[in-house]
């Protein structure tokens, strides 16, 4: 008897075995979670730059790969410190930190570092007024976006070069359209 009650135990084991085997066996597998070219979209924007010897806008169609706004918008910004060519001018200063990127409706709010409200790179009223132009002409070209706040240090900044003022939010200047 004792014989026939391991040989019990030990079919039952493993048939125990074998359920589990079945129920892991026909489980979905799941795959880990990674950033994917899924979770990418390609964004169409214009790009300006300010063309001061001109005093026009100087526009480029260009496309984004990005998984968000927030990135998109920091894309853009380094491009326009530096221009793709010698004769545009830079839209903001190059030592200009995005502190965050926010929005309300139609209105993208930049936080941006107070590097950005350098005096001597918003001097002249044409020279301001075309470089933050370049700046809202371009992130307005994000969708569904009329206009961008601009503050700094979580703040609403002085007028840039004493003319560009900044405590609304700004929208594109239809003067300088194409």
């Amino acid at each position: 008897m004792q014989q026939g009650l391991k040989i019990l135990l030990v079919a039952l084991a493993v048939l125990a075995i074998a359920i589990l085997l079945a129920i892991y066996a026909f489980q979905k597998p799941t795959k880990p979670v990674e950033p994917s070219q899924e979770t990418m979209r390609v964004w169409q924007v214009t790009l300006c730059y300010p063309d001061l010897k001109s005093s026009r806008l100087v526009r480029m169609a260009i496309s984004v790969s990005a998984a968000s706004e927030k990135r998109v918008v920091e894309e853009l910004l380094e491009r326009l410190k530096y221009p793709e060519t010698q004769d545009l001018s830079p839209a903001l200063p190059p030592e200009t930190k995005l502190l965050s990127v926010q929005r309300e409706g139609d209105i993208l709010v930049l936080n941006l570092s107070e590097e950005f409200t350098k005096p001597e790179f918003w001097q002249g009223s044409d020279v301001a007024h075309l470089r933050l132009q370049a700046l809202v002409y371009t992130l307005t070209s994000l969708p569904n976006t009329r206009a961008v706040q601009f503050l700094v240090n979580s703040q609403v900044p002085e007028a840039l070069g004493g003319h560009e003022e900044l405590s609304a939010a700004v929208e594109p200047d239809p003067s300088l359209q194409p």
